[in-house]
C-alpha cells in the first residue's frame, strides 16, 4: 500500500474519531497529494494485444543488439 494512502486513511480515521484537527489535516493533504500524484502518473502504454486461444501459448524473449 502506497505510503500517502495509508497516512490519508489514518489521518482521515482519527482526525473523525478522535476529533484531532491536525490529524484530520494531516489526512486531507495526504489524501490530496496522493490525488495529484495518480493524475499525474502516466499510465503503462499497452505495445500489443492478442487473445490466446485453448492450448496456445505466448513466449517472451528479449534479443540482443548488434553493436
Amino acid at each position: 500500500m502506497d505510503i500517502l494512502i495509508r497516512i490519508a486513511r489514518t489521518g482521515l480515521r482519527r482526525g473523525i474519531r478522535y476529533g484531532s484537527r491536525r490529524w484530520l489535516i494531516t489526512g486531507i493533504t495526504a489524501g490530496l497529494l496522493a490525488l495529484v500524484q495518480r493524475v499525474l502518473t502516466q499510465s503503462p502504454k499497452t505495445v500489443y494485444s492478442t487473445e490466446l486461444k485453448a492450448g496456445e501459448r505466448l513466449e517472451i524473449r528479449t534479443i540482443p543488439r548488434n553493436p
